[in-house]
């Protein structure tokens, strides 16, 4: 009878131990969660903040490119001229298509 009631009692101290290391793994297992939880936030936030950096240096480029005073008539001026180009080339092809097609 001595050794059975000494197999309970070992077996009751072992089961408090699993059950206390089960409420210490549990407790870690929640910090972790929120620890987690936080670094994700973080981590959105560092995304938009990536996102938010990338669109004003786009800006910042496209402002730079963006030629001031003298600089802007000229360069009016040479886009005004490539289009009419452009259009005389159109035309042209316009012209052969029509050719071509016994128009």
């Amino acid at each position: 009878m001595q050794n059975l009631s000494t197999l309970v009692t070992g077996l009751e101290f072992k089961s408090r131990q699993v059950a206390d290391k089960m409420k210490e793994l549990q407790q870690s297992f929640n910090e972790l969660q929120i620890k987690y939880q936080q670094l994700e936030e973080k981590h959105e936030q560092q995304k938009q903040t990536i996102y938010d950096l990338d669109q004003k240096i786009q800006i910042l480029k496209i402002t730079h490119a963006i030629p001031k005073g003298k600089e802007t008539a000229d360069v009016k001026k040479k886009i005004n001229e490539l289009l009419r180009e452009l259009d005389r080339c159109i035309d042209l092809l316009n012209n052969r298509t029509d050719i071509t097609h016994g128009g």
